[in-house]
């Protein structure tokens, strides 16, 4: 998961009762075995049939890879801004403990601010960008929650809405510092998990991740590999997010036809995911993406 991006240290800070960690130290070892399965090379695709609930998907074309460009030209007047795109870029890269990918990260910045002043830009290096930039915007929805920095960085660091007993409410000073659309639900109280899924601001996505993970049903490392990786390979045909404003906003959030065909059905009863893409592809000129959110 993180500690992939990260390559942390183990951390059981904020665990104290036996049978938690007896659970949650199961759920490590499951998935160590699902890792190494994998790095076996078995690749399985998803079993759910979301090709033919997707229509009208367009090909990755320009428009995006302009967008982004112009995006971060347009706010990134100054590297020190405390507002600019590229500080955002920035947080991203201080957040991979790798040093060979964290300094990858940081030539494909350079890399695309060449491009971009010499009028020829490679859409090839935008996808790391895009990868950094949701990074840094959960990072900051982390910051703004009072969530721990080491909770991101450890593997087994579990959300700090989970308690041990009986359901409780969420702790006053924590609440206060969540923006509404990151409050959590009834769902990540009772399923234990890292926070990492906590810091999308779209409530029903984050149940539907975390119930499907509880059945056994998704992968949270593939998931996270497929909207965060940020190596040096050619990331333009996978899954994407895309963080166009701020990262606690749900409406500067898009997804692309890639995350749904995979992802898709994370997405049911989560019409504000689709209906924030679809504006964003409006805007460039792109073709709407036609999913079916209601479908149970």
């Amino acid at each position: 998961m993180f500690c992939d991006i990260w390559e942390a240290g183990d951390s059981w800070r904020g665990i104290s009762d036996q049978a938690r960690r007896k659970k949650l130290q199961n759920k490590i070892n499951q998935r160590a075995w699902r890792r190494r399965k994998n790095q076996n090379h078995s690749k399985h695709s998803s079993s759910y049939a979301a090709a033919d609930m997707l229509t009208s998907v367009t090909e990755p074309d320009m428009g995006t890879a302009d967008a982004v460009i112009h995006d971060i030209n347009d706010h990134a007047v100054d590297i020190s801004g405390s507002d600019s795109v590229l500080m955002t870029l920035h947080v991203g890269c201080a957040l991979i403990k790798c040093p060979r990918r964290r300094e990858v990260a940081r030539i494909r910045i350079r890399q695309v601010y060449e491009d971009y002043s010499l009028h020829s830009p490679r859409p090839s290096a935008l996808h790391v960008l895009i990868r950094l930039r949701v990074l840094g915007a959960l990072a900051s929805n982390a910051v703004s929650m009072g969530f721990p920095p080491e909770g991101l960085c450890s593997d087994n660091f579990i959300s700090p809405f989970n308690f041990p007993g009986p359901p409780q409410s969420t702790p006053t000073d924590l609440l206060a510092a969540t923006p509404p659309t990151l409050r959590p639900t009834s769902v990540q109280k009772a399923v234990i998990h890292h926070p990492w899924i906590d810091l999308f601001p779209f409530p029903r996505f984050r149940d539907n991740t975390l119930l499907a993970m509880a059945a056994g049903m998704v992968d949270d490392d593939e998931l996270c590999r497929d909207i965060l990786e940020t190596t040096d390979e050619d990331l333009g045909a996978r899954p994407s997010l895309i963080v166009w404003g701020e990262p606690w906003d749900c409406a500067a959030w898009e997804a692309n036809a890639a995350f749904f065909l995979k992802w898709g059905f994370l997405a049911r009863g989560c019409p504000e995911l689709l209906e924030t893409t679809n504006r964003w592809r409006e805007k460039r000129g792109e073709g709407r993406l036609t999913f079916d959110v209601h479908r149970s």
